[in-house]
């Protein structure tokens, strides 16, 4: 299975551009499932804008758009999710025009620079979906960080685990995020794709460094602090 790293930049609320920039790179990478970073439509963090209705009413229309790009294709996309009266940090896998499965961020940082509680609902389940024989884990930055999602998804028979991410650069942060790949891989020794975005949003620095871990190791990493795109094959 080739799965491409979409290493971008979205801006907090260029819903519109963020959208072109999906599709765009959806169309013309070829991989059996291209993944974004987390919030990738509306951009991380979009903070206040989350209270504009109309806001979190493009970003659901900018789903429905790029769920119409993928005709013989597959994806991976952050976005706001708002259901039942309730919003959720959410990633939903899509293939050939439809929606697979979608996960909700369970493990809502609140401490520092993030208000996720604030703002959303916190997911309850360890999502696992199929796509070309394959059963995958599907999480959202934070999940990754502690054990109990990757685990369960392990129990239910995940073969890979997907990582969403918005993740912000601080001193050792790089060696911090290989770390904890390593501790996951440990304790399931199931192979991770993480994704994370780069670039600068209110003087915050993401900084990148998506990855395919396996067998205790980084086997291929993208740029840091640089928009890349990798494809890499998991067996």
């Amino acid at each position: 299975m080739k799965i491409a790293l979409a290493q971008i930049n979205p801006v907090v609320g260029d819903i519109e551009g963020n959208t072109s920039r999906i599709i765009s790179t959806i169309k013309s990478t070829k991989a059996d499932i291209v993944v974004f970073p987390e919030l990738s439509i509306t951009g991380y963090s979009p903070q206040d804008l989350l209270l504009k209705d109309n806001f979190v009413q493009q970003n659901m229309d900018a789903m429905r758009k790029i769920i119409q790009s993928t005709k013989n294709k597959a994806a991976v996309i952050g976005f706001v999710e708002k259901a039942h009266g309730e919003m959720y940090n959410s990633a939903a896998i899509i293939r050939n025009e439809q929606v697979i499965e979608i996960h909700h961020k369970i493990c809502l940082p609140n401490y520092a620079i993030f208000d996720e509680k604030r703002w959303f609902k916190q997911g309850t389940q360890a999502t696992i979906f199929e796509i070309e024989g394959k059963r995958i884990g599907l999480s959202i930055c934070e999940d990754i960080w502690f054990p109990e999602t990757t685990k369960k998804q392990k129990d239910r028979g995940a073969e890979l685990i997907i990582n969403i991410s918005a993740s912000p650069y601080r001193k050792g942060k790089i060696e911090a995020i290989e770390e904890i790949l390593m501790k996951r891989w440990n304790e399931n020794k199931v192979p991770i794709i993480l994704v994370n975005q780069v670039g600068g949003q209110d003087g915050i620095v993401y900084y990148g460094h998506s990855m395919h871990f396996n067998n205790g190791k980084a086997v291929r990493k993208c740029k840091d602090f640089e928009e890349d795109i990798l494809v890499v094959e998991v067996k």
